[in-house]
């Protein structure tokens, strides 16, 4: 594979004081051409296909933007570049941290 547009670790829950977020903000900005994005997941540097989680732009001052939904290891995503998106929605079985990386397609 290529050079990942993000990479990024979440928690296997959500954040203090955070209704569904996990993660901090992350940039999918890329300056390359690409139209998706593939999804790999790991835990302790294990592929994971058991992990579901969503992804959200933050909105400053507003009601963020859930762009995605179920994604999962292997999944393909419209690409769609923000300096915002954090992971929300976390349905993790193995309640441990996890790595997301992004890599164009």
């Amino acid at each position: 594979m290529s050079r990942p547009i993000a990479v990024v670790v979440s928690n296997y829950k959500d954040l203090d004081d955070q209704r569904s977020r996990s993660s901090g903000n992350f940039s999918t900005v890329w300056f390359g051409t690409c139209s998706y994005m593939d999804v790999e997941v790991t835990v302790d540097g294990v592929i994971d296909n058991d992990i579901t989680f969503g992804m959200a732009i933050d909105i400053s001052n507003g009601e963020d933007d859930l762009k995605y939904n179920e994604v999962r290891n292997g999944s393909r995503l419209t690409y769609n570049g923000s300096n915002t998106f954090y992971i929300c929605n976390v349905h993790n079985p193995k309640l441990k941290n996890f790595m997301v990386r992004l890599f164009p397609v």
